[in-house]
């Protein structure tokens, strides 16, 4: 709906503006315009959006009064109707004022008018019409009536016989009537009386625009803006812009160097918003219009600035302290911060910035780990980007910092050892052991926090080297003391046989630091340092020696010492992984479903079975329809697939499921036979002659004929170890069945009969 009164406002304004600019161009004697507004109770209806029709069509108005044309031969007024007297009192069809004569054009009154209009009265429609006949009467030249409403004439009168009146000859009223959200049967009231609009879709609102005749949409005119606070011009701290009344379209003004807020608007009544640093929410300031008039320009005056006063607790803090900043007298605006910085520092440079907000209050920050004279300063956000400083403390100094290490001259690689200290101890300060000359704040290796406190327990690096242990302030990632220190050759080792099978365990005996986490495990030769956890693992807290499970695939590996802190890789030593020897004997052909027998030799490892997969199947990823343990011994008994086709036997190691070796099985076809009555009563006993392979798990089924192969286990059944002929129990609801034979290994239906239940 308040689409529908845009596009009222604009076809208004465009429809005047073409009667104005064709009779300016075509004739040399001036144009009289009178608008007529309907001020009825219903214009305070909402629309969808919650805003009140009135406040829309005012809005319209406003725009088209503000795009009008400074002219001299150009008379503009205002009648109003139903705004004085409510709908139900005696007078409220009386109700029509001339708000404005028609003498000239008074752009500034007639905005005020406009925008002091309220909705309460009747829609005396044909009595306005009458009083704008006599409004226009002894007018020479182009006389034009343009009637906004949002209703029928509701007072009886005769609207048809008034426009017809001011469209006599020899009058020269050109009636225009611009009507919108109408019910069908206002519509209809309003046929051939004058020239008629109603806007209801963006392609209508399109066509209007396009009747436009030498009307120029894109017109912008200069508008320039001053701000001041405390009486001095705003260069910083605000931005400004205008919101078009009737589309919400918004444009920001740019500052100048001559410290005015300037941009170019098309003309029409606008809302302008400020937004200030110093307050919480953007000023707004409604019905500011944009006219024709070279002379746009308009002043605000903000709210006063604000000097915050700052306070740090304590005066004399240790460098690299958190302090207390505590805060006074400032706007109660978001996006504002403390930071404690040199003394000497630009206002742009932060060591740790805290966020805060509201008029007063406090915040912990980190001040530099540098000692020397400091403040604390309150950074105000600015609406157009950037900070502001509107508050320092007193100057305070900060203590210097000391610290100190002492750790082992020498340590193992991998070793684990003691490093006493003493320091500040600040929020997440460390002590590392990092190679010599590395750059300060390079936290690389291994490291213990100071949390922990003294001493520190920190680990030895994999590889032997000159290093030297720091004690780090982390909140300037600087060194405060440091030691040298020399990690010599772990002392660790590692002792695995030359070959292994694949897929067997293998038993590795070992030396070394022990550290909690530390493990070892079997890789390929060559694999990325401390990135791969290899097939097997073990914890080397579970002592030596150790139980690893070969891979499955044949080839060169090593086995590792990896540390659990960083999961380096402190020692390792070669070994070959070899093919197991073994083999699978299995029937060249089996009958679906039946048991079949497979000999097997292989290493029988934990986990290791027997399976019988599709041929090609992929690899130690599928596990087949039937599967049995190597444990169990030679032979195994599988079960073969219910689905006739090729199939292999395989042999899969338990570790990474890889398949050793295989052997191919046909699986064919089985055959069954079931002879059931031609009918049986309903819950009655029959008997059932059956042949079939007779495997174990296998079965007879009384299902529906629909019912889906091997996913009905609610019917009646009876398993085939009972021998032939079987008694069953037909169902107790008459009806079409079957008696299906079932294979226990899938549950696959061999063959069915028809069973009728009467």
């Amino acid at each position: 709906m308040l689409r529908v009164l845009r596009q009222i406002g604009v076809t208004v304004s465009l429809l005047v503006l073409m009667a104005v600019l064709l009779t300016s161009t075509a004739s040399a004697s001036p144009t009289h315009v009178l608008l007529v507004l309907d001020a009825s109770g219903s214009m305070y209806l909402r629309l969808d959006d919650g805003q009140y029709r009135i406040t829309a069509a005012k809005d319209a108005l406003s725009q088209f009064v503000s795009r009008l044309p400074d002219v001299p031969d150009l008379d503009v007024g205002l009648r109003v109707y139903g705004a004085q007297v409510p709908a139900t009192e005696p007078d409220a069809c009386l109700d029509s004022e001339l708000r404005l004569p028609i003498e000239g054009f008074d752009r500034a009154g007639m905005l005020s008018e406009i925008a002091a209009i309220q909705a309460k009265g009747a829609t005396p429609i044909a009595y306005s019409l009458e009083r704008a006949l006599e409004d226009l009467r002894g007018f020479a030249g182009r006389k034009v009536v343009v009637l906004v409403t949002d209703g029928a004439e509701s007072c009886g009168g005769d609207v048809r016989a008034a426009v017809e009146a001011l469209t006599a000859e020899g009058l020269d009223v050109d009636v225009r009537i611009i009507g919108f959200a109408l019910p069908e049967a206002a519509v209809r009231s309003f046929d051939g009386l004058g020239t008629f609009e109603s806007t209801n879709s963006a392609s209508e609102l399109a066509a209007a625009l396009g009747r436009a005749v030498g009307v120029d949409p894109d017109a912008t005119y200069p508008v320039d803006v001053t701000l001041t606070r405390d009486g001095a011009a705003v260069t910083e701290g605000a931005s400004v812009r205008f919101v078009d009344a009737v589309d919400e379209a918004a444009v920001e003004l740019a500052l100048g160097t001559d410290g005015v807020f300037s941009g170019r608007l098309p003309a029409g009544s606008y809302r302008v918003e400020i937004a200030d640093a110093y307050s919480a929410s953007a000023r707004s300031v409604a019905g500011v219009p944009i006219t024709t008039s070279a002379e746009n320009a308009f002043a605000f005056e903000l709210a006063p600035a604000a000097e915050v006063g700052l306070v740090v607790e304590p005066d004399e803090p240790t460098a690299g302290d958190v302090v207390t900043v505590r805060f006074d007298g400032a706007p109660d605006t978001s996006g504002n911060w403390l930071t404690v910085v040199p003394r000497d520092a630009d206002d742009h440079v932060s060591f740790e910035r805290m966020s805060v907000a509201g008029a007063s209050g406090h915040a912990e920050v980190r001040i530099p780990g540098e000692a020397g004279e400091l403040e604390a300063r309150f950074h105000l956000a600015l609406p157009e980007g950037g900070t502001s400083v509107i508050g320092r403390s007193p100057a305070f100094a900060s203590r210097p910092l000391a610290a100190s290490v002492r750790a082992p001259a020498e340590v193992p690689a991998g070793s684990t050892f003691e490093v006493d200290w003493e320091g500040p101890d600040a929020v997440d300060d460390y002590i590392s052991i990092v190679r010599v000359a590395t750059r300060e704040g390079t936290r690389e290796g291994n490291w213990a926090s100071t949390h922990d406190g003294s001493p520190a327990l920190v680990l030895a690096p994999p590889e032997p080297g000159d290093y030297e242990v720091r004690y780090v302030l982390r909140a300037t990632h600087r060194a405060l003391a440091r030691q040298p220190i020399i990690v010599t050759p772990p002392d660790a080792r590692i002792t695995v046989p030359e070959v292994i099978a694949s897929g067997a365990p293998f038993a590795v005996e070992w030396e070394g630091p022990e550290n909690e986490g530390d493990y070892l495990t079997i890789v390929p030769e060559g694999a990325r340092d401390a990135m791969f956890h290899g097939t097997s693992a073990a914890s080397t807290q579970e002592g030596s020696p150790l139980t690893l499970g070969a891979p499955a695939e044949p080839g060169a590996y090593e086995v590792r010492y990896v540390l659990g802190s960083g999961r380096r890789m402190l020692v390792s030593a070669p070994v070959t992984v070899a093919a197991s020897e073994a083999s699978v004997t299995a029937p060249a052909e089996v009958e679906a479903g039946a048991p079949f027998q497979v000999t097997w030799v292989g290493p029988e490892n934990e986990g290791d079975y027997l399976t019988i997969v599709p041929e090609g199947a992929r690899d130690a990823m599928f596990h087949g329809t039937s599967a049995a343990s190597t444990e169990q011994g030679s032979p195994l008994a599988l079960q073969a697939p219910p689905e006739p086709g090729a199939y292999e036997v395989r042999y899969v190691l338990g570790g990474g499921r890889r398949m050793l070796v295989n052997a191919p099985v046909s699986v064919i076809p089985t055959t069954a036979t079931i002879v059931v009555p031609p009918d049986v009563a309903a819950g009655a006993a029959f008997e059932i002659t059956w042949s079939g392979p007779d495997n174990e798990g296998d079965y007879l089924l009384i299902v529906p004929p629909a019912a889906r192969d091997g996913a009905f286990h609610m019917a009646p059944s009876a398993a085939t170890r009972h021998g032939s002929p079987i008694t069953m129990t037909a169902p107790s609801t008459p009806g079409e069945y079957e008696v299906r034979y079932v294979l226990a290994g899938g549950r696959r239906m061999l063959v069915s009969v028809p069973l009728t239940v009467r």
